[in-house]
């Protein structure tokens, strides 16, 4: 973690390194001690957090905090003052905080608390839009009768070809669709699903019973379409056992 501290007066900068270093002892903290110095700083180093004294010398604190948000989208800034009449200007750049001298170690520890729980809600809405973008499209459209329709994908049980189309067959309700079984392999293929035939291709989850059937064949009986009998191919007999740990 990378901390600024801007502030004209040798004494208040020490004192302030003093009490976040009792805070973040790890915490790699640079100083300034007038705007023009800030500002070269800022050009060369990106920082976490910027403690900020408003009145700077050759700079008004509060123009130098939005020159470095500009420079640095991403930095907090604390502004550290004697004044409390500059409280609202301050937020109005949205300040991570206000704080005042002679400062007081539990306001300094307070403010670093709160730049800490800032830090961990962000970085928990990452990851939670990151899991968002991994997790599958839970509905598949399909071209039906000049509509498109949105079926669940977790409703969909099998689907087999038919007459220059396939039909899908989701618990009970089935949708002639205008769409190769190839390309229902390929969309649904992260699924959980498995083409046991050139004309089947089922969802796993529903498989009921696998059995042998006339001359040698292979059958699967799914799950609310148990009178339905669907042949698995020859070459794909020994995988669908594999998958089922046969």
């Amino acid at each position: 973690m990378k901390i600024a501290i801007v502030d004209d007066e040798r004494p208040s900068r020490s004192e302030l390194r003093h009490l976040i270093t009792h805070c973040l002892p790890e915490a790699e903290i640079m100083e300034a001690s007038s705007g023009e110095e800030a500002m070269e700083l800022f050009l060369k180093e990106d920082f976490d957090l910027i403690f900020m004294d408003i009145n700077l010398g050759d700079i008004d604190g509060t123009t130098l905090a939005a020159m470095a948000k500009k420079a640095q989208p991403k930095v907090e800034i604390v502004f550290a003052t004697a004044y409390n009449s500059y409280a609202e200007k301050a937020f109005d750049i949205d300040a991570l905080n206000y704080i005042l001298k002679p400062f007081d170690p539990k306001r300094i520890e307070q403010t670093v608390q709160r730049y800490m729980k800032k830090c961990n809600k962000e970085n928990n809405g990452r990851e939670m839009a990151k899991e968002e973008e991994k997790s599958p499209i839970s509905k598949i459209s399909i071209n039906c009768d000049k509509k498109m329709i949105l079926v669940d994908i977790s409703d969909i049980v099998y689907i087999e070809t038919g007459k220059r189309a396939c039909i899908l067959h989701a618990k009970g309700k089935s949708f002639t669709a205008a769409c190769s079984m190839n390309s229902f392999e390929e969309r649904l293929k992260e699924n959980g699903f498995f083409r046991i035939h050139k004309s089947y291709l089922i969802n796993l989850k529903y498989v009921i019973e696998i059995y042998p059937w006339f001359n040698n064949t292979t059958c699967v009986k799914m799950q609310g379409y148990e009178k339905e009998i669907l042949t698995v191919g020859r070459n794909q007999i020994k995988e669908l056992k594999q998958l089922f740990s046969m």
